[in-house]
């Protein structure tokens, strides 16, 4: 999972703050640092040179190597190894400021895969900043970089870019995965929810890690929630890192890349329309507003009609199924359907298909027993048995497992 390491000393660092107040305790982060910095660059070299890693896996990589920077920047200081890598002093202290670009990126090339484009660069233009802006103490000498971080106005304003694009990126982050679960759901049968579930968790542990680091960066008696972030640190994103090295396409949504190329195009073909025709778009505005795209009985129809092909056609046991698909089939708009469904059947589209699905698998579990579970997920239109698993629990409040059990003990 992808974390962050946040605030770490820019000369004297806290690690010589802990060992006077207690000794013990100082190895001990000396020992986490050395863990971090050896399992970040492992990781950095298997996700950069693994041909078959993906675009987010070799972001990740990158990503860990910078950590492995920032904890050996850490440990030169603390050891006082200045002979071979006293060049760390300072200059790792802002490396930081562009972990909240990587974030971001990540999620981006994580649910969907595409290419890196130059333009992806300029979400670190924080990081570049923060460097040009003290570049003179980062090239003083070694002894007048090791009295501490300089008193000057460009050292505030770095901080306080270091932060504010954390906290920027995690906000674009969080509202980045809010908007690709909602396109998901709306227009994906064949997706695991988890996906998104984990996601969100790597976003608020993020926030923890972050909002821990700026309380003990402005409240020194508050260093142990340094400490702390730095210990979910080398546990979380590498353990992700691993994972991700194992799978390449971990948290990718299949599918979700066509669904979002196939929504910008309308809006681009809206906006478009809009300029040759500027009364189109207000005329189009007035109608939504006043009683929405459909009225109650024109949905009731459309649901009736698709109601009707899912039993006669059973487009459901079809893995690749999507809202667009089975509009045309119908002859209604995707987004006609999509408001159909979710204000006359009252559920999304994800949930409305893999209803059909959960129902076709419960009918041939009754009929035979014996079936594995994979068989008959796979055979009622499900693509692989963890996206399966989350939707019989979804729907039914049971694992198939768990439902087979009552099955049987219902026969007996």
């Amino acid at each position: 999972m992808l974390f962050l390491i946040a605030h770490l000393p820019y000369a004297l660092p806290n690690v010589e703050n802990d060992q006077a107040v207690n000794p013990g305790m100082s190895i001990l982060i000396q020992y986490l640092f050395a863990i971090g910095v050896f399992q970040g660059t492992l990781l950095a070299i298997l996700l950069n040179i693994t041909p078959k890693v993906s675009v987010a896996g070799r972001i990740l990589g990158v990503w860990c190597f910078l950590l492995a920077l920032s904890f050996l920047g850490a440990l030169t200081i603390a050891n006082k190894a200045y002979t071979y890598l006293g060049f760390l002093v300072g200059w790792v202290y802002f490396l930081p400021a562009s972990f909240g670009a990587m974030f971001y990126l990540y999620c981006q090339f994580a649910t969907i895969e595409r290419a890196f484009h130059r333009k992806d660069l300029l979400h670190f233009l924080p990081f570049i900043f923060c460097y040009l802006l003290n570049f003179d103490a980062l090239t003083a000498p070694l002894e007048v970089r090791l009295r501490g971080a300089p008193d000057t106005i460009s050292f505030y304003v770095s901080n306080a870019i270091f932060y504010t694009q954390a906290f920027v990126y995690l906000g674009l982050s969080i509202r980045l995965i809010h908007s690709r679960e909602q396109s998901a759901a709306k227009n994906l049968a064949n997706y695991n929810p988890q996906v998104f579930a984990w996601l969100w968790k790597i976003s608020w542990l993020n926030v923890i890690i972050w909002t821990f680091k700026l309380v003990a960066d402005f409240v020194q008696p508050m260093m142990v929630f340094s400490r702390i972030a730095d210990a979910l640190i080398v546990i979380f994103i590498y353990s992700i890192a691993l994972a991700q090295w194992r799978h390449p396409h971990l948290f990718k949504i299949a599918q979700l890349k066509q669904v979002l190329t196939r929504r910008e195009s309308a809006s681009s073909f809206e906006a478009k329309q809009q300029v040759t025709r500027p009364d189109a778009g207000q005329s189009g505005e007035d109608e939504a507003g006043k009683s929405g795209a459909l009225d109650a009985e024109t949905r009731k129809n459309i649901l009736a009609a698709v109601e009707c092909h899912m039993h006669e056609h059973k487009p459901y046991l079809q893995n690749q199924l999507t809202l667009q698909e089975l509009a045309e089939a119908v002859g209604v708009s995707g987004h006609h359907l999509s408001e159909t469904l979710n204000q006359q059947a009252g559920k999304n589209f994800y949930l409305y298909i893999n209803q059909y699905r959960i129902d076709e698998v419960c009918r041939q579990l009754q009929s035979d027993q014996s079936k594995k579970f994979i068989d008959l997920a796979l055979a009622a239109g499900f693509s692989s048995k963890s996206t399966f698993n989350a939707a019989f629990k979804q729907l039914t409040g049971k694992t198939p497992s768990q439902y087979r059990a009552e099955i049987r003990k219902f026969d007996e």
